[in-house]
């Protein structure tokens, strides 16, 4: 009985040392980098919609987001405030119609925004800020777009105009020159700067926590070409070629990509979100082109999976659905009502809603940037596309322009446009990974 009383008080003796140990080093931890101070809170107008900065003493903190009816809940841990409760109070005009600083105590706090209808949002963790943009539903389409934007983007469109060949191919002559700032005066630099960083961007030399696999899915491909320009380009060229950057900008990120087809073959439809449940893929992301009977229409979209009854969409998907089972949407095959029954599927399309808004601003936002363009903005979209189904992760179809354009085709075979497109669509999943960007709706 005596031996056994004295492993008792070994063993106690040991975990007591292991706990003082581990208060020690949360403690050292603590000591040096020491909590958050939520300092001052502002509010100001942008472009159709309100901007609501959150100013900290020191870095700012990774927040938590939740929404909680018509209220946007902002989670602060290890984080102290000096702001009064109502820190905003008789500034709070329409959508936004109350702000709340709580202090919940053990080094909590809370940021509660109550909104006044239908708001979209966009939120963002910068250096020393937390920025907040909110707009009534639909009314501001690229609301994230400024705050996606990197001070990084002119340093690659300059990059990219130095790797230039000395003669371009003729598919890029009548491309607009990137900016470079090293053959223009100081004053004309900066009339012509892209709009100033926002949001922390994880750049290449920074390691993706936990290295997610995105799996990465060229669109056609072998005897089916998907849509062709009138000068005889085709999408599943183009959509291998920007897959390729794109798989280059995400490994640049820390991230682990697979791709479901490397070279120009062709793989049955159901058969691409079962390559990536197979290789527990943590997002699917589709390469497309566009085409419309417009020959001027011209831009970015993304899609997620759900159903619709925007004709012009309902026309994309029949075109790129071709190859699916005749009986997809109907009662008598794989319906897409009986599909987003399923509870798992509905969070997926949440999260992936969210993802499709970040990659059609990022992306736009760094070709504006890098090429000095104004790339139409057509936001994130719910789609019958059946390349999404099935899918055991969040999971996206872009849209990466519009064949059908003439001018714009030409963009999308020009490779300074390809690495900047990728590189927008690499930031965006790169943000929506670290939780430091997110966009939604109340």
């Amino acid at each position: 009985m005596g031996g056994r009383r004295m492993a008792r008080e070994r063993k106690a003796a040991v975990a007591i040392a292991a706990i003082a140990l581990c208060a020690a080093v949360a403690g050292k931890a603590i000591a040096s980098t020491g909590p958050a101070t939520l300092a001052f809170a502002r509010i100001e107008p942008h472009k159709g919609a309100l901007e609501l900065h959150f100013g900290f003493r020191t870095v700012a903190p990774h927040w938590k987001l939740r929404t909680q009816g018509d209220e946007l809940l902002i989670e602060l841990p290890w984080t102290n405030t000096l702001l009064p409760a109502r820190p905003l109070f008789g500034q709070e005009v329409a959508p936004l119609k109350t702000v709340r600083v709580i202090d919940a105590g053990w080094g909590q706090t809370q940021i509660a925004i109550e909104v006044d209808g239908k708001t979209d949002y966009a939120i963002a963790r910068l250096d020393r800020e937390i920025v907040l943009r909110l707009a009534p539903a639909g009314t501001v389409p690229n609301i994230a777009a400024p705050i996606l934007v990197r001070n990084a983007d002119r340093r690659a469109a300059a990059k990219l105009a130095s790797q230039q060949p000395a003669h371009p191919e003729p598919v890029e002559q009548d491309l607009p020159p990137p900016p470079d700032s090293r053959h223009k005066p100081a004053a004309s630099a900066s009339a012509s700067a892209p709009r100033p960083q926002l949001a922390l961007a994880n750049e290449p030399d920074t390691p993706m926590i936990g290295h997610p696999l995105v799996m990465i899915d060229p669109g056609h491909g072998g005897f089916d070409p998907g849509t062709i320009s009138s000068s005889g380009i085709e999408e599943k060229d183009l959509a291998l070629a920007i897959a390729a950057r794109l798989r280059q900008a995400l490994e640049a990120r820390g991230m682990r990509v697979e791709m479901t087809r490397s070279s120009d073959v062709f793989i049955p439809l159901s058969e691409r979100t079962r390559m990536a449940n197979r290789a527990a893929a943590d997002l699917f992301v589709s390469i497309h082109l566009n085409s419309s009977p417009n020959p001027a229409a011209s831009g970015i979209e993304v899609y997620y999976l759900n159903n619709t009854t925007d004709r012009a969409t309902i026309r994309l998907a029949r075109m790129e659905n071709a190859g699916a089972p005749a009986t997809y949407g109907t009662g008598a095959g794989a319906n897409l009502n009986y599909i987003l029954t399923d509870l798992r599927q509905q969070y997926k399309a949440t999260e992936a809603a969210s993802l499709a808004r970040m990659i059609d601003d990022q992306a736009v936002a760094n070709l504006d940037a890098g090429m000095g363009l104004n790339v139409n903005a057509l936001g994130a979209k719910m789609g019958p596309f059946y390349v999404l189904v099935g899918a055991h992760m969040p999971a996206v179809l872009v849209e990466t322009g519009f064949l059908s354009n003439a001018s714009e085709a030409r963009r999308l075979a020009s490779p300074q446009y390809q690495e900047l497109l990728a590189d927008g669509i690499a930031t965006a999943i790169a943000h929506y990974f670290s939780a430091d960007v997110a966009v939604g709706n109340l």
